[in-house]
């Protein structure tokens, strides 16, 4: 996402939709009678614009997608530490509403953590469409989610954030497809510390078998 994008709340949204399609219905017609369009074109074109609007305002009424959509939206303000330590923040309230028995207000905090989440999801997804050469290793261990107090102990049955960084710094290089990169990267933070280690063979073996070109500098 480009910085300082402005985020457009679901109402407004719809408002300009539907302004978009009284429009529409004002030029159109002039446009079909000047043979510039179909009717067939001019119907689909209204049709596929109030479509447009019903599900954005639908969505706007939905309590959990408007929640989740408004917690994106603030998070696509955070830089990626705040994004970690807001979501581990989330993650241990939820909790403890939850061990209180006090479910409305652990309900909520979920809502924050879906949007939390999704906006973690688009910083993958953006680490994945970069070029291979491009993608540094120093931002790779912002992406990693910390262990929240109930469940430290746990993880210890998981990869530490020594392996997981050391997988992510090898997944940055060209050698690495992308189909590869994606199936490690989803599963990262669920496997064992074994199969952490058998990843950065795996992944080193691949390595030392590329002949391409790279400005890839192997982590130490």
């Amino acid at each position: 996402m480009k910085e300082n994008q402005v985020i457009y709340p679901l109402p407004d949204q719809v408002r300009c939709l539907r302004r978009e399609v009284t429009m529409r219905y004002a030029v159109y017609p002039g446009r079909v009678a000047a043979q510039k369009m179909s009717q067939a074109e001019m119907d689909r074109e209204i049709g596929t614009m109030q479509a447009a609007a019903d599900s954005i305002e639908k969505m706007a009424k939905n309590g959990l997608f408007r929640e989740a959509w408004n917690t994106l939206a603030e998070a696509r303000t955070y830089a990626h530490a705040e994004l970690m330590q807001e979501i581990t923040r989330v993650q241990q309230r939820a909790n403890q509403f939850t061990t209180d028995g006090n479910l409305a207000s652990a309900q909520a905090e979920c809502r924050k953590l879906a949007g939390l989440t999704l906006r973690l999801s688009e910083l993958i997804g953006e680490l994945l469409a970069k070029p291979q050469s491009d993608a540094p290793v120093v931002s790779a261990p912002n992406l990693l989610l910390t262990a929240t107090p109930a469940t430290a102990a746990a993880n210890s049955a998981y990869a530490t954030v020594e392996q997981k960084q050391a997988i992510i710094g090898l997944l940055n290089h060209p050698a690495i497809e992308r189909k590869e990169k994606t199936k490690v990267l989803l599963n990262i933070n669920r496997i064992s510390p074994d199969k952490a280690t058998e990843t950065i063979e795996h992944l080193n073996v691949l390595i030392d078998a590329y002949d391409g070109p790279t400005s890839y500098a192997k982590a130490s």
